[in-house]
């Protein structure tokens, strides 16, 4: 038997998200679009996106994956994050390292991130980033009317319309970043 998620007002259960991802919202988004971002308590053992929408019966086109990259160039290293649909694998490689003009793209290193953002392995998620960081978005992730991604906890997801992520600090949308 499949378990369904009970979503529930973000902005009133602080327990559910990092405090990094609780006050971006709490800072960045009106009245009226905090009452449409929501949260709900998951069970950590699907954290993943995928067994995320296996577990709880979710449409796959409604997960959003966020990954931290280290870009590279000579001794010039910068930070970004990369949202893409749940399913999907981040083109690395050749987008993003053409777009940031770095001549080595790699995952950051997990301890960096995890300081970085005062978020958990497993969900990171673009709402909370440090401002430096740019963030890019592949324009598939804005095809869905609702995302569902990380809340910087484990033990949790966040479900928001697609288009609030566009209102997160440098935020960039970056075509041919998803690919199959």
């Amino acid at each position: 038997m499949k378990d369904t998620l009970n979503f529930i007002k973000a902005i009133d259960n602080k327990t559910l998200l990092a405090e990094t991802t609780y006050n971006c919202i709490n800072n960045i988004f009106t009245k009226k679009e905090k009452e449409n971002i929501l949260v709900a308590e998951i069970n950590p053992e699907f954290m993943d996106g995928i067994k995320l929408c296996e577990h709880y019966n979710i449409d796959i086109k409604s997960g959003a994956n966020c990954l931290v990259c280290e870009c590279k160039r000579g001794e010039n290293k910068s930070y970004v994050a990369l949202v893409v649909p749940t399913g999907y694998k981040y083109n690395m490689s050749s987008t993003v390292r053409k777009y940031t003009n770095s001549r080595i793209v790699s995952v950051a290193p997990l301890d960096y991130i995890l300081d970085k953002t005062k978020m958990e392995y497993g969900s990171i998620n673009p709402i909370g980033l440090p401002e430096e960081w740019k963030v890019f978005i592949d324009p598939k992730v804005l095809e869905v009317e609702r995302i569902i991604c990380g809340s910087g906890l484990q033990k949790s997801k966040i479900s928001l319309p697609s288009k609030y992520l566009l209102k997160i600090s440098n935020v960039e949308l970056l075509d041919n970043l998803a690919k199959e």
